[in-house]
């Protein structure tokens, strides 16, 4: 599955490539066949992701109707499924330089009167939440502890102030592949002063690693009137079979929505256990403040990420370590 990612990445990049340099080539060519380049990279990739994106519903429709009474076009509903694969090159403060593809599908099933989903991502947990997870000032990550999984969803309750789901499927973790059922519960309100809270408990069962626990809370409030900048602290608590106590994430960060096709985030981070586990010698496990910018460039399905980092990890004794993530990202359907 990650060389066809990788390969798809490759393409696109290329795509990019060829427009770049021609772009760059303008005291050897002429304006008219520069636009001329141009423009036939980026129809090709237009066309390339239109016709994806064709075949991708079309399929997903077919799954829609497979799990409903659904089987003609008049009793279809608008599907809003969809594809997202990722490139990431990642330095961490304190690890080696490596290069991730990704892929992660949302299949939405609306004659199913919205009670089911079809899940699969072999992304890590969260990385795509603003103040998501902390697992990198966690402390040592087990093999294998985020890969590819697969999974139903069913809906039990969706309610305008809460919501409980149910995920049944399968996961590559810590080397083995297992069976999980997953519950959720979700609950979200608006307080005084125009702060939002949400807060949300999700436990897992794997069929040999056992149970995981999270509790996340979250306050958000808009700064200044406006829609577009806003405050938020993002606090995670993680249980886990054969682990003593608990892992405790707190972000704290400062978002802003610049325009339709940009966002910015300044983010602090902090990762603390309550016991020591085997390889851990500080339960304080370091902080670390990073930037976050995204920007949809080229075509409303492209988008590429900048994440510079600053941290100070109890892995090398608090000292000042610089990081750095670079992202492309190409959706496919609707989102």
């Amino acid at each position: 599955m990650r060389s066809h990612v990788f390969r798809a990445l490759l393409c696109l990049m290329a795509g990019l490539s060829v427009a770049t340099v021609s772009a760059q080539e303008g005291s050897e060519t002429s304006d008219e066949e520069q636009q001329g380049i141009v423009g036939k990279a980026a129809d090709y990739a237009d066309d390339a992701q239109r016709v994806a994106t064709r075949r991708f519903t079309g399929f997903m429709n077919q799954v829609d109707g497979f799990f409903s009474d659904a089987t003609t076009k008049e009793g279809s509903l608008d599907n809003d499924s969809w594809a997202r694969i990722r490139l990431d090159a990642i330095k961490p403060a304190d690890e080696d330089f490596e290069v991730k593809p990704s892929l992660k599908i949302r299949v939405s099933l609306p004659n199913t009167e919205k009670r089911f989903k079809l899940l699969f991502s072999t992304e890590d947990d969260d990385t795509d939440i603003v103040g998501g997870s902390v697992d990198r000032l966690q402390g040592p990550v087990v093999n294998g502890d985020s890969n590819a999984s697969a999974a139903i969803r069913f809906i039990r309750s969706a309610r305008d102030n809460g919501n409980a789901d149910v995920d049944l499927g399968v996961r590559q973790r810590e080397g083995d592949i297992q069976y999980f059922g997953r519950f959720v519960l979700g609950y979200r309100k608006v307080l005084a002063r125009k702060w939002n809270f949400s807060a949300s408990n999700s436990y897992w069962h794997y069929s040999k690693s056992g149970f995981e626990n999270r509790l996340t809370t979250s306050f958000q409030r808009k700064l200044f009137y406006q829609d577009n900048l806003f405050i938020r602290s993002h606090s995670e608590i993680n249980w886990r079979k054969g682990r003593k106590g608990a892992v405790i994430g707190q972000t704290f960060g400062l978002y802003s929505q610049i325009s339709d096709a940009k966002a910015l985030a300044f983010e602090f981070i902090a990762g603390y256990h309550t016991a020591l586990n085997n390889g851990l010698e500080d339960r304080y496990r370091g902080h670390e403040i990073r930037f976050r910018w995204r920007h949809n460039v080229w075509r409303p399905w492209f988008f590429y990420e900048v994440w510079p980092s600053v941290s100070w990890p109890a892995t090398l004794d608090y000292e000042k370590s610089y990081g750095i993530l670079l992202r492309m990202e190409m959706v496919i359907g609707e989102r």
